[in-house]
């Protein structure tokens, strides 16, 4: 029997881009990570279970649901809804709850890109995370190659962007043994996934995922900075916490300018925004 939090984890489900229970379980990386089986998030999804309060955090990095947003409230409030009661949540509970903050995504234009970058993401498992962040050439040759819809030698990748023919290959090898890329022909590779968003496992605290934001930085300081702008502001920090996820679309929204053909001027840019915290005040 579906309940007011088995529907709205549905909502948030497909709205992450997860058409199936299926998919949202195992592209997040299945029992490791929510550390209960497939069966039993069925049986969550289904309303005929209601999760621990130790799921909820789980639940919400999976969703991309950012903690002290509307829509993180909103399911969280469901939670407690059914976890305490109907009677005991709106005379003890909802009293203390009613400062909601407003929709951090709520523009048409952004309702749109929101929904359209959707259904081009795909999740990226634990298991593809390790290869990537195996070494910098393996990062170098999949940012590449998940750009580009040609087909690739190890010879002419690693002549092309400078790390040799054994590197490349070595990193073509292994990138198409866990299917982040297809062999064609022996020694012939083609990345199937060209132009998809890509969206890394969550929590995403692990030693691997550091080691990986480190090679991303090591490539950002590389480059050659073609904009920065910052700025500081005074601001309330839950309403501020509404402007990270429109941030973080803003930002998604770069894929719409990606080509997989290359140009005469065509380049492999890093793209940043930050939100930080300095004091509080």
């Amino acid at each position: 029997m579906a309940t007011i939090f088995s529907e709205m984890l549905k909502k948030f489900r497909r709205e992450a881009g997860f058409p199936s229970a299926y998919r949202f379980y195992y592209d997040n990386g299945g029992k490791a990570v929510f550390r209960f089986s497939y069966r039993m998030y069925l049986l969550i999804e289904q309303g005929k279970m209601l999760p621990s309060h130790k799921t909820i955090p789980v639940l919400l990095h999976t969703l991309r649901l950012l903690y002290g947003t509307h829509s993180a409230i909103i399911l969280t409030r469901a939670w407690l809804r059914l976890r305490f009661g109907e009677d005991i949540f709106k005379q003890l509970l909802e009293p203390m709850l009613k400062d909601l903050p407003q929709l951090s995504v709520s523009s048409p234009l952004h309702r749109v890109i929101q929904k359209q970058l959707a259904g081009e993401k795909y999740y990226v498992s634990h298991e593809q995370l390790e290869i990537l962040a195996k070494n910098k050439t393996h990062y170098l040759c999949w940012i590449v190659l998940s750009n580009d819809t040609e087909k690739w030698t190890a010879a002419h990748l690693g002549k092309k962007i400078r790390i040799g023919t054994a590197a490349a290959a070595r990193a073509l090898k292994d990138l198409a043994k866990v299917k982040l890329i297809k062999e064609l022909s022996p020694g012939t590779y083609k990345c199937q996934l060209a132009g998809a968003m890509l969206e890394l496992p969550r929590p995403n605290v692990s030693k691997t995922a550091k080691k990986l934001r480190q090679m991303r930085e090591s490539l950002f300081a590389e480059g050659e900075e073609l904009y920065s702008r910052r700025g500081t502001l005074r601001a309330d920090t839950d309403e501020f916490m509404n402007f990270i996820p429109l941030m973080a679309l803003n930002l998604s929204a770069a894929q719409s300018y990606g080509i997989t053909k290359g140009t005469e001027k065509s380049a492999i840019f890093g793209v940043e925004l930050r939100a930080v915290k300095i004091r509080d005040f």
